[in-house]
């Protein structure tokens, strides 16, 4: 281990968006972080709220060892966007990526730091468990006690290629993940357009060398009724309207999908011109890439499709040997909308009632 003196430069990025609710706590974890130096980028993507006044006014008050950089856009650029927003002020070695809802325990930064030494800092990509908790910052599951060094584990892999950009496993989540910032000078930006940057900042760690995993909790991720992905897309919808919502959603997160393996493609592309894999690596993982592209694009169009047309992506879905689940999902779907809606809500009110049977009785 270096002498502590030697220790570089890291930056933590809290990104902000329409969260004055949440935005001091996880404005005070940053600066509560054990790790030192360190630099905070706090960054509001032209919130409509206060969020960003929160910022600043915490920011003006905050006299502690950390270097605090105050950023507002001036329009609002979206996930990617900000996300690239944040990448060019920062200046650490390493990105630790905070969500303006979420809040970072005292030593997270500090750990991650440790795991990367641990892996004489060749790890490109470090993630590190979470807990959930709900709106009122009361814990869902997981345990805060996970959280004690002495259960500290590190461990390294490099997961195959060819498995992640078919199954995107291992999951890389963005609001628990750090990654070197040579990710960015050997890629460049992300594409404004995308939604699910995570997964592609977990193909380009991959391509560059080793992942990283923290065995402990070092966030506290809050599921609310605005997150990106909120807990309610799984519960069970209870009318027709609601239904329609879920639909909708699902047809959102297929066509973000459909971009995000464009991006792998590029991504892919800019690797093989680096050298980072090989020609051969490169056939395969763009067959996997073009596949998977083409599963989302059917999932994305089936359910407003007419009948003629969801017949023949069904048709064309069983000749690419597209999973069993998938077909199973789109084969109720084959019913008119208002029909498909009305059977669905009918099962949902059966299977809570089973539900809340089971419970009274279990109680």
């Amino acid at each position: 281990m270096p002498n502590p003196t030697d220790k570089p430069l890291l930056t933590l990025m809290v990104c902000g968006y329409n969260q004055e609710k949440f935005i001091r706590e996880a404005v005070e974890a940053a600066f509560a972080q054990t790790y030192s130096p360190l630099q905070i980028v706090l960054s509001d993507d032209s919130s409509t709220d206060r969020t960003f006044e929160i910022m600043r006014e915490l920011a003006g008050a905050y006299r502690g060892p950390h270097q605090v950089v105050l950023n507002q856009n001036a329009t609002n650029l979206g996930l990617a966007g900000h996300f690239n927003r944040m990448v060019l002020l920062a200046r650490g070695q390493l990105l630790v990526g905070a969500a303006g809802d979420d809040i970072s325990f005292p030593n997270r930064v500090e750990t991650i730091y440790q795991a990367w030494e641990k892996s004489d800092r060749k790890a490109i990509g470090i993630q590190s468990g979470f807990v959930t908790i709900d709106e009122e910052g009361a814990l869902i599951d997981g345990s805060v006690d996970c959280a004690a060094t002495e259960k500290l584990h590190f461990s390294e892999g490099k997961p195959g290629l060819e498995n992640y950009v078919r199954t995107l496993k291992p999951g890389i989540l963005g609001a628990s993940f750090a990654v070197s910032a040579s990710v960015f000078s050997t890629f460049g930006p992300l594409p404004e357009t995308l939604i699910h940057e995570d997964s592609v900042i977990g193909l380009r760690v991959l391509c560059m060398g080793s992942l990283t995993f923290i065995n402990i909790p070092l966030v506290k991720r809050r599921i609310h009724a605005n997150n990106l992905y909120s807990r309610d897309r799984n519960e069970l919808a209870s009318t027709r309207g609601a239904v329609t919502r879920q639909e909708t959603r699902a047809m959102r997160d297929a066509e973000n999908r459909v971009t995000m393996y464009d991006v792998f493609l590029l991504d892919l592309n800019v690797a093989l011109n680096q050298g980072l894999i090989s020609l051969e690596q490169w056939h395969v993982l763009k067959n996997i890439c073009v596949w998977r592209r083409r599963v989302h694009a059917y999932q994305a169009e089936f359910p407003t499709a007419n009948m003629a047309r969801k017949l023949s992506i069904l048709f064309a879905a069983s000749r690419d040997r597209v999973e069993r689940p998938i077909l199973n999902w789109m084969i109720p779907r084959l019913m008119p909308q208002a029909g498909f809606c009305s059977l669905k809500v009918a099962g949902n009110s059966i299977r809570g009632a089973l539900k809340s049977g089971f419970r009274a009785k279990s109680d």
